[in-house]
């Protein structure tokens, strides 16, 4: 039966060919990828943006609707707003636990509390936050990948964060830290996903983004094999996602704007990936999570006493 439908659609994409039509055909849905980046503490709702509370809701209805959902978040997250500023950024971790967030890797404004408040918030955190390329006296200051299994497929995802760190958090943040060569650690852990995992997609999570003194297309022209590159940093927004050197990179704008959506097929040989964006407009017939509303209720009224000094 797999097979009469795969021949089926390559029928159909044929005659779509020949009539003179571009198409992107997405067979089937194996996994589907959700991803944020530059939400700079926008964690609540407002107008035009989707908040925390919309986020939920969306996460929840697809893992209702697909079997498998991975939700990740590229950076420049816990920081930005009264509502995490004031907490130090917890108010933002306990919602993106909420929510159902699976990996995130760190931006240079996630360090803005100090890479030792950033440990602290990594152990309340309930998803991984993974960074390939920092280091604190010569050790890695987080987890560089993980693995996980989507069915009958291996998912590899590691992180890389911008050495624009160092000149955009204050340098007081990042004592002692450093921030390693992205290619030179992409190169590394690629070959350890492909080789020693045999994973069947290789997804770098980076706050990266396509500026001046670091472009994240230069991480996939040095290196070979990363089919998924979910982006941040520079705020970019990519309806359909960019391809660059073999690797499609996505983004999703800023402060909840959109979230990302990124529609993987790995029966084949080569994994055929879709992208898009949701808006607001989009999930209109949503609810926004009432945990989520309660969640930012109690956090606004603990920032509040804490900035009367109650």
């Amino acid at each position: 039966m797999k097979s009469m439908q795969r021949v089926f659609l390559i029928g159909i994409v044929t005659a779509l060919l020949f009539a003179g039509f571009s198409v992107t055909v997405v067979a089937g849905s194996d996994l589907i990828i959700l991803h944020t980046n530059d939400i700079h503490g926008r964690i609540e709702m407002d107008e035009g943006l989707l908040g925390m509370p919309y986020i939920a809701s969306i996460i929840e209805d697809y893992r209702e609707r697909y079997d498998h959902v991975l939700v990740m978040d590229a950076g420049d997250t816990i920081h930005g707003r009264p509502i995490t500023n004031t907490l130090y950024g917890e108010s933002a971790v306990n919602t993106m636990n909420a929510a159902g967030y699976d990996i995130m890797v760190p931006g240079n404004h996630d360090f803005n509390f100090g890479y030792e408040r950033l440990l602290e918030l990594e152990e309340e955190m309930e998803f991984d936050l993974i960074a390939a390329n920092v280091f604190k006296e010569g050790e890695l200051l987080f987890n560089p990948y993980v693995i996980r299994e989507v069915g009958e497929y291996k998912i590899g995802v590691f992180g890389l964060a911008t050495p624009d760190t160092y000149s955009t958090t204050h340098p007081d943040n990042i004592v002692g830290i450093e921030f390693g060569d992205m290619a030179e650690a992409a190169e590394k852990y690629v070959n350890i996903l492909r080789n020693d995992y045999e994973v069947d997609l290789v997804v770098a999570l980076g706050h990266v983004g396509f500026g001046r003194n670091y472009h994240s297309p230069d991480v996939a022209q040095e290196v070979e094999g990363i089919d998924l590159f979910v982006d941040g940093h520079s705020h970019h927004r990519l309806p359909e996602g960019e391809w660059h050197y073999g690797t499609l990179f996505v983004q999703a704008y800023e402060y909840t704007k959109y979230l990302g959506r990124v529609q993987i097929d790995l029966s084949g040989e080569e994994p055929v990936m879709e992208a898009s964006l949701l808006s607001p407009d989009d999930v209109e017939h949503l609810e926004p999570s009432q945990e989520l509303i309660k969640l930012l209720e109690e956090a606004r009224d603990e920032a509040r006493a804490k900035m009367l000094g109650l």
